[in-house]
């Protein structure tokens, strides 16, 4: 019979992960005190402090975001359209008739100024 042999590393899963990340975290060089070096570090596309810049920055956004979205065909659209327009028809004319109502009630009564 041959001899198994095993060439894998021991495991380190007995060790703490905390421990190891501060290990790593005091390795790492310390230069976010510079005034040069926070300001490289800055990400792209960082939003302005200036009103243009932040409205410039807002419309790509938008562009971005509108390329994303999946637009409806056409039918579709209409349909909805046409759905979204009868219910807020349906809508004033229930709060037109509630509110003629209420007043005609507040006017009889003599409520009214």
């Amino acid at each position: 019979m041959a001899k198994k042999v095993d060439n894998k590393k021991k495991s380190t899963t007995g060790t703490n992960p905390f421990a190891q990340a501060a290990k790593l975290k005091a390795a790492a060089p310390r230069m976010a005190g510079r005034a040069e070096d926070r300001h490289s570090a800055t990400p792209r596309g960082a939003i302005s402090v200036k009103p243009v810049g932040r409205l410039r920055t807002f419309f790509r956004e938008v562009r971005i975001e509108l390329k994303k979205v999946t637009w409806p065909p056409r039918k579709e659209l209409i349909k909805s359209t046409g759905v979204v327009i009868i219910a807020v028809v349906i809508a004033a004319v229930f709060i037109g008739l509630f509110d003629y109502l209420w007043t005609t009630i507040v006017r009889v009564a003599g409520l009214g100024g």
